[in-house]
């Protein structure tokens, strides 16, 4: 279970990639009307936009901006950078799943934290009521 100041020091640590995500989401918002008519086709459209945010976010990343490293996860300095990136061109969508997984292990450890407490439960009370 994550205690008060590891959830604390995750939150000062994707901090910064947060808001980097968000500049590059509203970086697309800002560059989405310029586009010329010859890119106005929806599937051209999303790749180019996917291109630009997936650059913004590898030079934010190699610039040191990292997701993964910080958070404990065993990744060499190019998968960090490579993966940052691709986390980071995904704006704050990245973020919100990464909030909805965590949420998730959370309620499951809670879960599992309930089951054990009640088995544990069951058997004291099955050690004190005895029957003959």
């Amino acid at each position: 279970m994550v205690d008060a100041n590891q959830a604390v020091n995750l939150a000062q640590t994707l901090t910064v990639p947060f808001a980097a995500g968000f500049v590059v989401q509203r970086f697309l918002e800002i560059l989405d009307p310029l586009f010329p008519d010859s890119v106005q086709k929806p599937n051209r459209k999303k790749v180019v936009m996917g291109l630009v945010s997936l650059a913004i976010g590898l030079w934010l990343a190699s610039s040191g901006i990292r997701v993964f490293a910080p958070i404990g996860a065993s990744v060499s300095g190019w998968e960090d950078v490579l993966l940052s990136g691709i986390f980071i061109s995904a704006g704050t969508e990245g973020f919100n799943t990464l909030l909805k997984f965590a949420n998730y292990k959370k309620e499951a450890s809670k879960a599992d934290a309930a089951d054990k407490q009640a088995a544990v439960g069951n058997q004291k009370l099955q050690l004190v009521n005895k029957q003959a």
